[in-house]
This record gives structure tokens, C-alpha cells and sequence, in this order.
């Protein structure tokens, strides 16, 4: 499926979101029952900020200024309304923060397998989205988690947070110097702002990126 296909049938938005569990493995996951997509990144890169935003419900994720809070696989159901009345049930997995201290070695320690056995076996997962804030270096571990990935059949993007941040021009330098340090096509490096809205939804943004990810009936 190719990345830049036609966006004229854009206008995709979740109807509907909820949270379904948070599981410390993947045995504990609701069922494998429909296209998945996983959330990756640092601690307090803005995953429950974006998640919150592209599904519109401001409580959804639970937003935390302690790096490390969310130390399970939280699961969500959302449910897509698309052009022409076409309808979509997909799920959300946000993955632990990584980079967090504050959080006791033992737990830490766990992230890693947790993690790893999910992004390997989990039948219904199509896509991981690595998240990015755009005013810092790009890490190691974020580099690190593309290498992993790199020999599942998944789609695996680069997202790119907080970008009202940055210029325009500021941005595209962003974007050029995350394609040189990944490999990555600029197909699939996304630039987004929760605060604003740039990149939640509408034509080419994340939400958009994903529909054609997750082979989403049209």
C-alpha cells in the first residue's frame, strides 16, 4: 500500500473511544479482533496528549508529569466514521514510557520484555507510531526500537510532537535530519501539535496515516 496514495477521500475521525484495559502482558490483551496500531516514545513526549486529541475526548488517556506512570499496555477501542457513511473498529496499545528514572530498576527492567513480546506476537498489530518532541535530540532508544522493527511486517513512523513549536522552515530541517538519522522514506515522518491540531486529523495527518496502515475498508 503506498504511503502517498491519493488523499482526496480524506475525512476520517473517531466516532467513538474508550479505554478497554491495561494489561502488565500481552496474554492479558483484549482479543486480537481487529487492526491494531501501537504508541511508542520517551516518557512525556505527548503520547496521551496526541491520543486525546486525535480522538477528541479529553480524558481518554491519562495525561501524567511523572515520567514512568503509565508502566502497562493500555488498550483502546475507537470506532471510525469515513467518507460515504463507511464505518471502522481499530484498536490503540500506548506502550510504557522509556527513559524514566524515577521508576524503580526492578519494573524498569520489565518494560523491556513486556514490550518486546508484544511488538513480536501480537497478531493484529499494523503499525507502531514512535514519538518524537521535535525540540529535542532524536534518542538512541528511538533508533533503536526502528532497528527492531525493522524485519516485522509493520508500517513505522516517526511522529514528530509539539510541533507549533518550530517554524515552518525550523520543521523541515526536522524532517530532514529524521530521514538522514532513520532511514526513513518522508512518507512516513509526521509532524503534529495536540495543542493546536496540526497533524491530528483531516488530510494527511496521523489519523489518515493510519487508515491506510491498517488497510481500513473504504
Amino acid at each position: 500500500m503506498n504511503d502517498e496514495s491519493d488523499h482526496a477521500r480524506a475525512n476520517w475521525r473517531v466516532s467513538s473511544a474508550s479505554f478497554e484495559s491495561s494489561a502488565p502482558k500481552l496474554a492479558l490483551l483484549p482479543p486480537a479482533d481487529r487492526p491494531e496500531f501501537a504508541v511508542a516514545g520517551r516518557s512525556n513526549v505527548g503520547k496521551s496528549s496526541l491520543l486525546n486529541a486525535m480522538s477528541n475526548q479529553v480524558g481518554l488517556a491519562r495525561v501524567s508529569r511523572s515520567p514512568g506512570r503509565t508502566q502497562l499496555l493500555n488498550a483502546f477501542a475507537w470506532g471510525l466514521h469515513g467518507p460515504g457513511d463507511a464505518t471502522a473498529q481499530i484498536r490503540c496499545v500506548d506502550l510504557p514510557g522509556y527513559g524514566f528514572a524515577k521508576v524503580n530498576a526492578k519494573i524498569r527492567d520489565g518494560f523491556g520484555p513486556m514490550v518486546e513480546e508484544y511488538l513480536l506476537q501480537r497478531e493484529s498489530l499494523r503499525a507502531v507510531l514512535v514519538l518524537v518532541d521535535v525540540r529535542r535530540e532524536i534518542d538512541d532508544r528511538d533508533l533503536s526500537l526502528f532497528e527492531f522493527l525493522a524485519d516485522r511486517p509493520l508500517r513505522t513512523y516517526m511522529v514528530g510532537t509539539k510541533a507549533d513549536k518550530l517554524g515552518a522552515a525550523a520543521r523541515g530541517v526536522w524532517i530532514d535530519r529524521v530521514v538522514q538519522a532513520s532511514g526513513l522514506p518522508k512518507a512516513r515522518v509526521l509532524l503534529t501539535a495536540a495543542r493546536t491540531g496540526l497533524g491530528v486529523v483531516g488530510r494527511r495527518s496521523v489519523l489518515e496515516t493510519l487508515v491506510r496502515a491498517l488497510e481500513v475498508p473504504r
